[in-house]
């Protein structure tokens, strides 16, 4: 469909339909969980280099959405259905794209009991900028430069193009001959595809059948693609094909298998694995073909590589971007595991756990896969001829910088401090300069902890030190170090608040030819000079400290590797603590940042044009949502470009406020307060209070109404007559529970002396560490009529021990140092891990309680749940639990999101609204009625 952009403003999805101002004439309704459905999220905007075209998705909740393509010179825009996944070309002329086959008809293949491959395929779209467009089913995957050029490199299922938008007959019992065909090999590794190369600029397609890899130049130059020959031995055919010169050459040809075929920019040279090996176990070599003559570089027998290493299918191939280096792995060369003689039954199925373990068993075997895939790092150097080893049995984290360019590298020894880590949280580690010409390894920093950077041009080290919360640089060349100090401002993080050391604030980069690396303070940028040749300038000139208003760098251009543009000046980000005001500003090194816009908002990051000065951006507050807009880097006279949900005129929307007040100990405290719409201070309001660390800086959070992953929903609830607190908690280690108490309590208690709340319908309700706070909350007070606590630890002293199952680290190191903010161990104080401990209070809880405690949870360990609910069962206090099985901590499945929404605005609504309570809360949900209750 295409349209003025104008238009646009006015639409919205599934279908398409253009709302009247009548209709938003009517009175306005309370939100309710069938609207959801509908509710759209703006996805994956894209902005073209020379500014001129822009898409974006917009995709309903569940439903199928669209591709969004607006040419701004033309001031036209174009939907189109079902579209996802785009690119623009680099010149602008077409954009490429996925189609998705219709919701329902996926939804009815699964009804059929149809198996994921043979589930509906997308389609390949390809649409010009003129209006026309092209469509071929059955897409498996598609390249399209990412430097220049204007071509589209494919592979299908099968193959003829689709004159127009809709997919025919015979084409689909094409899909469905196929399909057949394929059942018998569908997991072959050597399955092929029918490929397409469209030069658009010519209208012309280059089409090749049995092809089981393709890579396209990033220049858009050439492609290269293998074709598997139908004899016996399954030869593999290496093609080069040249775009410009319309020419093709065969470079390789031998019986075997290819992997990972990696292009230089320009498609010369490039770089393959390659293994004549028939068995599962292959050992690979390494070839690089350059003016399309193939030579292999490096395989198991080479002398640069230690005795037993070959290069790895599991480490990605990549070039410098400058040509100058081929990036690979390295890894012991498989060998053929002979067939186990033992049956199943005869094999004990054990972990072993030692005291002695850096990981313990659940760590290693959640990252068994990983580290069966794990490479030693090493770079083919093509002038000299030469293989450098970069990792070994000790450095396993390499950092080559931007692009890989540098003849400088930093690596990362961490495995000697692995095991202390489990209990203290701090993560130790040997910092290493090397050579990857000549392979020498320095130690720099022994036992280091914080960020470590290595300047563009490889000069110089910046490194924050947490003994002293200082920046520190060095140059290469003299190895003399420079502290960074600056009399009355700290780098570290002011609001840490919680055991042990702050972290710095962070470091924005470094400027244009290593001139200055730029770190922040809490509101302002710094430029330390790396040689210490003058003191720190304040690049913001104090203004963000003296209005207390944080500033930070925006990145506008990924492919140049300092910050700041070309004039010295820095686009930043402002966010006013005080006001809550935001905006973009600019900065430069002599003069005070200039403001550009600001606004009672949230701003997203821009997104910019490479070659114009062009952006977008977002906008919103919490009754607007985060629309797009477009400007020019000044943010003058801008346009707001999309509208993505213009049906929420139709609906009752709350209002968000700061709210102040002191606590029992006299401190002045900040929090949120959510009103319904055409509030009246006369009336009393039922109020949920909810709560997670501090988030009142939040004040502008656009919530999109959705069904919950584990909290209560601000917009929800304040559409439908609820008031929402939301307190910032101050902590006290060793005291969270009593921290939360003093903050929510007297938070709740100032708004009953307002007047406008009901005291007698007050619910409270916390997800993760604000459900073990919820959960504390009840054991000391009467104040809430109902409570919910999501994912809740119980009883600290079982915790404190417990994994967290998605990784599997143990939890110590939560208590001792981080958020749960004991501050000693369980032996040292177990004084408080009782006393933070809901579990040892229970019989003291005279509050209604809904939990949610899912048996996938990977960071609160289930039973946490299970050990407060069977306490208070054996009490007979009225208790619910809801177990959603094998879900995570934040819900995942969105069946299970409405589920527990409807659950938990039920139990608030019977409690603080007096509705009836529904059968599950009454009678329960046996095991028999499980999924129709």
């Amino acid at each position: 469909m295409r349209i003025t952009l104008l238009k646009i403003l006015i639409l919205t999805t599934s279908p398409l339909l253009i709302f009247s101002s009548s209709l938003y004439a009517q009175e306005r309704i309370s939100l309710n969980p069938g609207v959801y459905d509908s509710w759209n999220s703006i996805d994956n905007p894209q902005i073209s280099d020379n500014g001129n075209v822009i898409l974006f998705e917009i995709n309903p909740q569940y439903g199928d959405g669209m591709l969004i393509i607006q040419n701004i010179n033309h001031q036209t825009t174009d939907t189109i259905q079902r579209a996802y996944g785009a690119s623009v070309s680099k010149d602008a002329s077409f954009v490429a794209y996925k189609l998705k086959s219709p919701l329902q008809k996926t939804r009815k293949a699964k009804l059929d009991g149809k198996k994921k491959d043979e589930l509906p395929k997308d389609s390949l779209g390809i649409f010009f900028l003129n209006g026309q467009k092209k469509l071929f089913p059955l897409l498996e995957s598609f390249q399209v430069p990412t430097e220049q050029g204007n071509t589209v490199l494919a592979l299908f299922k099968t193959a003829p193009p689709v004159a127009d938008s809709s997919i025919n007959d015979s084409t689909i019992k094409a899909q469905k001959t196929e399909k057949t065909s394929r059942k018998k090999d569908s997991k072959d590794e050597s399955k092929t595809y029918t490929l397409r190369l469209f030069l658009t600029d010519k209208d012309t397609t280059i089409v090749r059948e049995k092809v089981s890899h393709a890579e396209l130049a990033d220049m858009g130059t050439s492609m290269v693609y293998v074709t598997v020959a139908d004899d016996s031995l399954k030869t593999n055919n290496i093609w080069k094909y040249d775009i410009a010169g319309n020419s093709e050459k065969l470079v390789f040809s031998r019986p075997g298998t290819i992997k990972d075929i990696k292009l230089y920019r320009d498609g010369n040279p490039f770089a393959f694995l390659y293994s004549n090996d028939t068995i599962k176990e292959k050992r690979y070599s390494l070839y690089l073909c350059k003016n399309e003559l193939c030579s292999m570089i490096c395989d198991t027998t080479d002398q640069q590589i230690s005795i037993g290493q070959s290069p790895s299918e599991n480490g990605k191939l990549r070039f410098s971007h400058d040509g100058s280096k081929l990036y690979f792995g390295l890894a012991k060369t498989p060998r053929v595991q002979a067939k186990d003689t033992l049956t199943d039954d005869e094999i004990a199925n054990v972990d072993v756990w030692n005291y002695l373990d850096p990981r313990l068993q659940p760590q290693q075997l959640k990252e068994l896969e990983s580290d069966k895939k794990e490479t030693i790092l090493s770079v083919f150097h093509l002038k000299e001829n030469k293989i450098t080893v970069l990792e070994d049995s000790t450095i396993t984290d390499i950092n080559t910088g931007f692009r890989g360019d540098g003849i400088l590298a930093l690596g990362y020894a961490s495995d000697a401090y692995q095991l202390q880590a489990s209990w203290t949280g701090r993560r130790y580690r040997d910092v290493y300069l090397i050579n990857n010409l000549t392979g020498v390894k320095e130690l720099l920093l022994k036992a280091h902890e914080g960020p470590v950077s290595l300047s563009n041009d490889g000069k110089f080290l910046a490194w924050y030190s947490m003994s002293d919360s200082l920046w520190h640089t060095m140059s290469l060349r003299s190895r003399k170090p420079v502290t960074h100090k600056v009399e009355g401002i700290a780098f570290y993080d002011e609001m840490h608040d919680v055991p042990g050391i702050p972290g710095p604030e962070g470091y924005a980069g470094w400027s244009k030819d290593d001139k200055l690396f730029v770190v922040y303070d809490r509101y302002d940028l710094w430029g330390l000079s790396p040689e210490g040749a003058h003191k720190p300038v304040n690049l913001t000139s104090g203004f963000g400290r003296s209005l207390s208003k944080r500033f930070r760098n925006l990145k506008t251009d990924n492919e140049v590797p300092y910050i700041g543009n070309e004039n010295g000046a820095f686009l930043l980000s402002a966010f006013d603590e005080k006001t809550k005001k935001a905006g973009y500003y600019l900065s430069s090194e002599k003069n005070v940042p200039q403001q550009l816009t600001e606004d009672d908002a949230k701003f997203g990051n821009p997104i910019k044009s490479k070659n114009s000065q062009k952006v977008i951006w977002t906008k919103s507050d919490f009754k607007t949502f985060p629309n797009l807009w477009l400007s020019d880097l000044s943010f003058n006279n801008p346009t707001k470009i999309s509208d993505a949900n213009p049906q929420q005129a139709k609906y009752l929307w709350g209002t968000v406020e700061p709210y102040h007040w002191l606590s029992t100990e006299g401190d002045s405290l900040n929090g949120l307060l959510y009103k319904p719409e055409n509030f009246d201070s006369k009336k009393k309001y039922p109020m949920l209070v909810y709560f997670y660390e501090k988030y009142s800086d939040q004040l502008h959070q656009h919530y999109v109404p959705k069904p919950s992953r584990s909290i209560i929903s601000p917009t929800y609830c304040s559409s439908n007559g609820y008031i929402v607190f939301i307190p910032d908690i101050s902590y006290s280690d060793g005291y969270p529970g009593q921290s939360a108490y003093n903050a929510v309590v007297s938070g709740t208690l100032a708004l009953i002396s307002d007047g406008f709340i009901d005291k007698e319908n007050i619910g409270i309700q916390g997800q993760s560490w604000g459900g073990y706070q919820v959960a504390w909350l009840v054991t000391r007070t009467n104040l809430f009529k109902a409570a919910m606590a999501g994912a809740p630890v119980s009883n600290m002293t079982s915790a404190y021990g417990g994994i967290r199952w998605e990784s599997g680290v143990v939890r110590q190191f939560q208590y001792e140092a981080g958020q749960s903010r004991i501050g000693a161990n369980l032996w040292e104080r177990p004084d408080l891990y009782i006393e933070n401990s809901p579990l040892f209070r229970v019989d003291k809880v005279e509050t209604p309680l809904l939990i949610m405690a899912n048996d996938g949870d990977g960071a609160v360990p289930w039973y946490q749940g299970i050990e407060l609910f069977t306490a208070m069962r054996r009490l007979q206090k009225p208790v619910w639990m809801l177990n959603y099985n094998g879900d995570a901590h934040n819900l995942l499945q969105r069946a299970n999101m409405k589920d527990l929404d409807r659950r938990m605005m039920q139990f608030f609504d019977h409690y603080l609204k007096a509705e009836p309570a529904p059968e599950w809360m009454e009678r329960g949900v046996p095991a028999l009625k499980k999924g129709k209750l």
